[in-house]
């Protein structure tokens, strides 16, 4: 018997009966509900976006053997990250096959290589001019 007039004092005026609360009350408790599945619907979408996003980035040895050698061509780690555009730390994780390496970054050093290369010819050019002379 307390817990009824307790009820009734509880209820905004609008509303005249318990039943009239309890269906508001159902309502947006079920709206609620709603948008919690649709929240963890949405974490679960781009949890796998972003999973398969990073299975695209290839951990295999050959590309990470070719991407030290790669940084040793271009004469450090830290020339590798700059080329990358990454900071050292996350050259580390992709060495340590912690992330992967896709092939956009693979092309990427690979015109660095080239652009170094281009360089390396060109001075090698003048040293042989000079000795020419």
């Amino acid at each position: 018997m307390q817990a009824e007039p307790l009820m009734c004092a509880a209820k905004p005026a609008h509303l005249s009966t318990i039943a009239d609360l309890d269906a508001v009350m159902r309502a947006r408790s079920d709206l609620r509900r709603q948008q919690e599945a649709n929240a963890l619907a949405k974490r679960r979408a781009s949890k796998r976006t972003a999973k398969a996003v990073q299975a695209s980035h290839l951990i295999a040895m050959p590309r990470i053997a070719a991407l030290i050698k790669a940084g040793k061509l271009l004469g450090s780690a830290t020339a590798l990250a700059e080329v990358l555009g990454i900071q050292p730390r996350s050259l580390r994780a992709k060495t340590d096959a912690d992330r992967g390496v896709s092939c956009e970054e693979l092309e990427t050093v690979a015109a660095a290589l080239d652009a170094r290369a281009a360089l390396m010819i060109e001075h090698a050019t003048k040293l042989r001019a000079e000795v020419r002379v």
